[in-house]
């Protein structure tokens, strides 16, 4: 298999055979290399872990140029991107414990949580919001009209003897119990400069084998600013140096 970061959150994964797309996101900085919406189009399913405008934003547009692709969402992104004008029947609702087969994929839905973000974080990108008034009241809007609705999912992907757990936020659910033997977890490493310490416990609870980061990048400026993996890279070596930690590069694909 195949796994591809187009940006942000948002990750591709081919067997040859069926191509999946997690999150489809056009970045909004043109001073970083962006993806179109044209770029997203050819894949077999969409899936969505949460509502915010992030990780749907630019659903109705890739809705509009590839009339065929299925998307998986929960209740609340759903009702959203009806609003946005996507038609019903192109939705398809799931729910925590759901199990999906597509193509060899066996995909089960996890409840998971979203990331707190640290003050830290909030207060390096006051700076950019001061002079990037518009922008952000623009992006405070969309945040009111695209909510997740505490609707949190995971992803655990299975198919040709390989497990795959991804996320488009990174925070447990104390009620769920979640992979072991996972071959690659995609861990969205946005909104915190503490994912290291937030990441510890399931690292080493499920031991994962490869470690895939995105979310990190600065995607949609002010209310974003580049995250540096370096700390966590230096810690799972220093803790966990049998796991292999990929930094993916745009739109270059990982064999798994």
């Amino acid at each position: 298999m195949k796994i591809t970061w187009y940006g942000t959150a948002t990750i591709g994964i081919d067997d040859g055979k069926t191509k999946l797309l997690f999150d489809p996101f056009v970045r909004m900085n043109k001073r970083i290399e962006t993806t179109p919406v044209e770029g997203f189009v050819g894949f077999d399913a969409v899936f969505v872990t949460h509502g915010h405008f992030d990780h749907i934003y630019s659903i109705p547009a890739l809705a509009e140029v590839d009339k065929n692709v299925p998307i998986y969402c929960t209740a609340t992104p759903k009702k959203t991107l009806m609003k946005r004008g996507v038609a019903e029947d192109r939705l398809k609702t799931i729910q925590p414990d759901d199990v999906l087969q597509i193509g060899e994929y066996t995909i089960r839905v996890h409840r998971f949580r979203h990331i707190v973000f640290d003050p830290i974080y909030i207060l390096s990108v006051v700076p950019k919001c001061a002079v990037m008034l518009p922008r952000l009241f623009r992006q405070a809007y969309w945040n009111r009209q695209m909510p997740e609705g505490h609707e949190i999912v995971a992803f655990e992907i299975e198919a040709h003897g390989k497990k795959i757990f991804l996320t488009g936020s990174f925070r447990e659910h104390p009620a769920q119990q979640y992979p072991e033997d996972i071959d690659l977890f995609i861990l969205a490493n946005g909104g915190s400069v503490f994912v290291p310490e937030k990441t510890k416990a399931f690292i080493e609870r499920y031991h994962p084998k490869k470690i895939f980061v995105d979310h990190f990048d600065d995607a949609f400026p002010p209310l974003t600013r580049a995250v540096s993996v370096k700390r966590l890279r230096k810690t799972i070596n220093k803790n966990h140096p049998e796991i292999e930690f990929i930094i993916p590069e745009i739109c270059r694909a990982v064999e798994l």
